[in-house]
């Protein structure tokens, strides 16, 4: 009998990548995760050289310094659009001081707490989706629905795919056609740099964010969503590998520690 699986509603997001590479008939449209690409797919090795990025951002540096004064009150409320507006600053900050150290001036996001997927700054997706990020627009978008919990990993993850673009540390991808392969790796790497600036401010958030991945690990799509299912792995990565590099990023704390771009494809498929 399967298993309803509950799609990424709580913890995961999206990066909508605006580039010519997109088909014009796709820009309109919702996609499944992200806009495809009209160029073929190139054909990669397990590590291929161009994905190494070598930006020196990822080397060099010590932890981000992720603490932030976070009032207890906007932890534990359930007001979700101050406790994000006031984690936002926390995130500008540590981005801010960590990209400063490598001479990149990061410059702050678009700030969208929406109720419903039409007031995103870009392409709404077609599957239930908590946030999504607007490359070339550098907006960041999270539903918030009133009553429900704070989504505060989200609002780090789509923070984090903000940090990949304005640090310049996708810069050598963005030269290249957009396959599946690049996609995971894009979107692990959210995640475990979403990690990195949770771990010391809401680590009960990353646990629960870590249990969700977890109880998703082996059920199978309810009836009718297999392929959506199939099209949300195929592009973010196994439930597994999400865990995985989340620990890591919370363990080491490190933008370098958030390097999927040299990982073999067993660590991101």
């Amino acid at each position: 009998m399967p298993v309803v699986l509950i799609v990424l509603v709580i913890v995961a997001g999206a990066v909508y990548i605006i580039t010519n590479l997109e088909r014009p008939d796709e820009t309109a449209r919702a996609a499944a995760v992200v806009t495809k690409p009209t160029a073929t797919p190139t054909a990669t090795p397990t590590r291929p050289a161009w994905l190494r990025v070598s930006h020196k951002s990822y080397r060099g540096l010590g932890p981000v310094d992720a603490r932030c004064d976070l009032p207890e009150s906007l932890r534990t409320g359930a007001e979700p659009e101050p406790a994000l507006r006031a984690l936002a600053l926390c995130l500008d900050r540590m981005w801010t001081d960590t990209l400063a150290k490598v001479g990149v001036d990061y410059v702050k996001p678009e700030i969208r707490l929406i109720r419903t997927p039409e007031e995103a700054a870009c392409a709404s997706l077609a599957f239930e989706w908590g946030g999504l990020y607007c490359y070339g627009k550098n907006v960041v978008n999270v539903m918030i629905t009133d009553g429900e919990p704070t989504p505060w990993f989200v609002f780090a993850h789509e923070y984090a795919h903000h940090a990949q673009f304005t640090g310049a540390i996708t810069d050598r991808w963005m030269t290249r056609p957009i396959d599946d392969d690049i996609l995971r790796r894009l979107e692990l790497q959210a995640g475990c740099l979403a990690a990195v600036t949770l771990r010391t401010v809401l680590p009960e958030e990353l646990e629960s964010a870590r249990k969700t991945y977890t109880s998703y690990i082996g059920l199978e799509a309810e009836p009718g969503r297999a392929e959506e299912l199939a099209a949300i792995l195929r592009t973010h990565g196994s439930w597994a590998h999400s865990v995985a590099w989340m620990k890591r990023g919370e363990r080491k704390g490190t933008a370098a520690s958030c390097d999927t771009w040299v990982a073999p494809a067993r660590q991101v498929s």
